[in-house]
C-alpha cells in the first residue's frame, strides 16, 4: 500500500503501511526478549545499552496478538542500531536459544577465501542462466571443482601472497579433501546446470558429512544404519547420494515426483557428450513412496526405524512437526534425523510442536499472533542479494530531498537490524522442537552445516537416540 501513517499527533512521521506493520511485529517480539534479558543479566558492560532501548521501546502493543498503535519513539527504537547489535544485546541472556555451531565440516573446509570466491561465483553463474529458459547442463561436479578444488589459486590470484603463504598447506589439503568430496557426491549425479549444482551441492556435502561425523560416534554400530529416508526428497539427488556414501536403501517419501527424477529412466539425465570422468552407476536401491508421509500405512511397511535415518532437506513451515507427530503416534521414530526447516511462514500454529515454550518465550497463542510472526523470518538476505546490493551501481541524485524519501520508502530505514530479527525468529522456532525432541528421548542440537554464504536457512536440527556417549559429543559441537 502506497497509504503513509502519522503515528502520532504532536510528532508525526510518514511511513508507508507495511512499515509501520512490520516495525509493530518486531518490537512486540523483541520487546519481551529485551526485558527478559535485562532481568537476567547482573552485571554486563551492554545493560546501559538494554535499559536506553527498553525505554525507547515502553508502551509497545504488549503481544502479537494486539494492534494497538505506536508512538514516533516506538517507530524508530530500532533505527539506530547496525546488523549484529540486537544479537549481542541478547546472546548473554539466550545463547542456548540462539547457538548454533558450525559443523567441523564447515569449520575445517569454508575458509574465508573459500566463501569469497563462491559468492562470486555463484553471482556468476546465476547471470548467465538469468536470460535462459532451460539452462544448459554439464557433467555434475565439474562446476564444484573449478570453484572449490582453485579456491587457493583464487586466492593467489587475489594477492594476498602473505595469507597464502601462512594458509598454503592447509588450503592445499583443503582442495584435495574437496576433489575427493566433489567425487564421491556427484559422479553417480546426472549433467546438472552450474547455478543448481552450486546452490545444492554444498549443502549436499554438509547433510553428508554431518550425518557421517554421527555415525562415526557410533562406532561398530554404523553398519546398522540401513535405510537414509528423505522426507520431501523430489528429485532424489540427495537420497542417492546418501545411499552411495553409506551402502544402504534410500527411501524417498514425496507426492511429488519431477521430472528431471534421479529415478525417472524417460528423462535425458545424461546430455554431456564428452565426460572427464568416468560415470559410476548407482549400486543401492532408491526406492520412492508417492504420497505424503502421513498417509503412509506405516506398520506395514517393512522398514526397520530403530536402523533408519531420516532426512529432510528445506520442508517448508511446519510439515517437520506434523511428520514427527505422526510417526510418534504410529510409534515409529527413527533412530537418527537431520531436519534443515525453511519457509517458517508457511506452516500452522496448530501443528507447531511446542506451543507452550512458543508462548512463553515469544508470546506466541494463536493462529493470527502465529503468521504475524513468522513473516519475519522472510527478512534475511541471501549472499546473492547482499552481493549485487554492494556491487549496484550507486543512483546519482541532484536532489538530496528525493534521496531521503526513496530511502525512507525500504522498510529497512526503521529496522537496519532485520537480518537480526529473522535470525532469532527462526532460533525460537527451532529451539522449541530442539526441546520438544529431547523430551521424546533424543539427544538433540542445532548446528550450522553449510556457511551463510550458501544459504540463510543454514542451520539443521540434528537428534539422535539410543546412543548414551553422544550428548558430550554433541555439545562439543559436530
Amino acid at each position: 500500500m502506497r497509504c503513509s501513517l502519522r503515528v502520532c499527533s504532536h510528532t508525526s512521521v510518514r511511513c508507508r503501511r507495511k512499515q509501520y506493520n512490520g516495525t509493530r511485529a518486531a518490537l512486540q517480539f523483541v520487546t519481551p526478549l529485551l526485558i527478559d534479558a535485562l532481568h537476567a543479566t547482573s552485571s554486563s558492560p551492554l545493560d546501559v545499552r538494554r535499559k536506553e532501548l527498553a525505554s525507547a521501546l515502553v508502551g509497545v502493543p504488549p503481544s502479537l496478538s494486539h494492534e494497538g498503535p505506536l508512538a514516533c519513539s516506538h517507530l524508530q527504537a530500532l533505527a539506530g542500531l547496525c546488523e549484529g547489535d540486537l544479537l549481542r544485546l541478547l546472546s548473554e541472556t539466550f545463547c542456548d536459544v540462539l547457538e548454533a555451531p558450525p559443523t567441523s565440516h564447515v569449520a575445517e573446509m569454508w575458509s574465508s577465501s573459500l566463501q569469497e570466491t563462491y559468492v562470486r561465483e555463484l553471482a556468476r553463474a546465476r547471470a548467465a542462466e538469468s536470460n535462459r529458459s532451460f539452462p544448459r547442463r554439464f557433467e555434475a561436479g565439474m562446476t564444484a571443482h573449478h570453484v572449490f578444488s582453485g579456491a587457493v589459486k583464487d586466492a593467489c590470484a587475489v594477492g594476498r601472497e602473505e595469507q597464502i603463504r601462512r594458509e598454503e598447506d592447509v588450503e592445499q589439503v583443503g582442495a584435495g579433501r574437496w576433489s575427493q568430496l566433489i567425487d564421491d557426491y556427484t559422479l553417480m549425479l546426472p549433467d546438472r546446470s552450474p547455478l543448481h549444482e552450486l546452490e545444492n551441492l554444498p549443502q549436499e556435502i554438509g547433510i553428508g558429512e554431518l550425518l557421517a561425523s554421527l555415525l562415526s560416534w557410533m562406532g561398530d554400530e554404523k553398519e546398522e544404519i540401513q535405510t537414509i529416508m528423505d522426507v520431501g526428497g523430489g528429485n532424489g539427488f540427495l537420497a542417492a547420494q546418501l545411499a552411495e556414501i553409506f551402502r544402504c536403501e534410500s527411501i524417498v517419501v514425496d507426492p511429488f515426483t519431477p521430472k528431471h527424477a534421479i529415478d525417472n529412466g524417460d528423462f535425458p539425465h545424461w546430455v554431456e557428450p564428452s565426460r572427464r570422468r568416468p560415470r559410476v552407476p548407482r549400486q543401492h536401491p532408491l526406492c520412492r513412496i508417492r504420497q505424503r508421509l502421513t498417509d503412509v500405512n506405516w506398520k506395514s511397511t517393512p522398514l526397520n526405524f530403530n536402523r533408519c535415518t531420516m532426512i529432510a532437506k528445506h520442508l517448508c513451515g511446519t510439515a517437520i512437526d506434523t511428520c514427527i507427530n505422526h510417526l510418534q503416534f504410529v510409534d515409529r521414530l527413527p533412530r537418527i534425523m537431520v531436519l534443515v526447516p525453511c519457509c517458517f511462514n508457511k506452516g500452522n500454529f496448530v501443528e507447531y510442536c511446542n506451543p507452550v515454550y512458543l508462548h512463553s518465550a515469544a508470546g506466541v497463542k494463536t493462529e493470527m499472533a502465529w503468521n504475524r510472526w513468522t513473516r519475519l523470518t522472510d527478512w534475511n538476505q541471501s549472499s546473492y542479494q547482499q552481493f549485487t546490493a554492494s556491487t549496484r551501481p550507486v543512483k546519482r541524485c541532484s536532489d538530496p530531498v528525493k534521496m531521503g524519501h526513496q530511502k525512507m520508502k525500504k522498510l529497512q530505514h526503521f529496522l537496519p537490524c532485520m537480518d537480526d530479527i529473522a535470525f532469532m525468529a527462526e532460533a525460537v522456532i527451532n529451539h522449541g522442537r530442539v526441546l520438544w525432541l529431547r523430551q521424546l528421548g533424543y539427544h538433540a542440537l542445532t548446528v550450522s552445516y553449510v556457511p551463510r554464504c550458501v544459504t540463510p536457512k543454514n542451520r539443521a536440527i540434528v537428534a539422535i537416540r539410543d546412543v548414551k556417549p553422544v550428548a558430550q559429543h554433541l555439545q562439543r559441537g559436530v
